[in-house]
């Protein structure tokens, strides 16, 4: 399933990641209080690792169907952040996100997240969205109540070698389109 190239979502664009994006990753990506709440970000962020992963996107595209998002500012293209977007859930749910620190705050996150599932149930054919995210995370548990996801429920899982708890969030379509106003 192809996804849209570029979502306008002010106060964010997101676009597909370009290969000149990547000392920007790598700045924003290497910093432990980033990394310290995403599932998959690596840390240290190491010399290269922005390059591979950008290049790997047009496979992963083909292969899973996911999405990789460079999240950017409208009013100036800074790019502030990632998402993925999965049509096909794994273990992580339908869509996960990282904002760099200095733009925390600055609701790229929310517009973001509001974008992926408007995305997944436009694009797809799915009843259901859900994602992931450290209980402690308040940020995020935030960010996804204010779209609507509800918490299906907790669970344990390793998370960088240590026991941690998660909530599993989602949104029902028929709630989605209640909530803006489509139903």
């Amino acid at each position: 399933m192809e996804l849209p190239e570029r979502v306008l979502a002010a106060p964010v664009l997101l676009r597909h990641f370009e290969a000149a994006d990547a000392p920007d990753v790598r700045r924003l990506a290497d910093d432990w209080e980033v990394a310290r709440w995403t599932a998959a970000l690596p840390h240290p962020y190491a010399e290269g690792m922005a390059e591979a992963w950008i290049a790997g996107h047009a496979d992963a595209r083909v292969r899973s169907g996911e999405h990789a998002y460079a999240i950017t500012r409208t009013g100036d293209g800074t790019l502030v952040g990632a998402l993925g977007i999965r049509p096909e859930a794994n273990v992580h749910g339908h869509f996960g996100y990282w904002i760099g620190r200095a733009h925390w705050g600055e609701g790229c996150a929310t517009a973001a997240t509001r974008a992926a599932i408007a995305i997944l149930f436009a694009r797809t054919d799915l009843d259901a969205v859900w994602a992931v995210h450290l209980v402690d995370n308040v940020a995020s548990a935030r960010v996804m109540e204010k779209c609507g996801l509800r918490v299906l429920r907790e669970e344990e899982r390793t998370h960088r070698g240590q026991p941690r708890a998660f909530h599993v969030r989602g949104i029902a379509r028929a709630a989605w389109d209640a909530l803006r106003g489509c139903g």
